[in-house]
């Protein structure tokens, strides 16, 4: 396994999160498009790094001189069935 020297992480709802900023800036909202992460050494899972800033960029933007890399095909299979599937609504847990 590699080591990283710093790692940041992030909650199924982060990313839900970030994921939502992304879909409200395609209909036009305003939004940041961002999370902020600090470390708390409370956390069982406490970044390595004091704070940082984690933004989404829509795929247009992001992809615009280089096509995105491969990614496992479930992986693939899952967000092509969330983008395609209005009837699965994304779901926030509350903590």
């Amino acid at each position: 396994m590699t080591h990283y020297t710093n790692t940041v992480y992030l909650s199924k709802r982060n990313l839900l999160t970030l994921l939502s900023k992304l879909e409200r800036l395609e209909k036009g909202d305003d939004t940041a498009c961002a999370i902020i992460k600090y470390a708390n050494p409370t956390d069982p899972y406490c970044n390595t790094i004091k704070e940082i800033k984690v933004v989404a960029i829509p795929d247009e933007k992001f992809y615009t001189n280089r096509a995105p890399g491969e990614m496992h095909p479930m992986d693939e299979a899952n967000i092509k069935s969330h983008i395609t599937n209005t009837d699965n609504p994304i779901d926030f847990p509350r903590s």
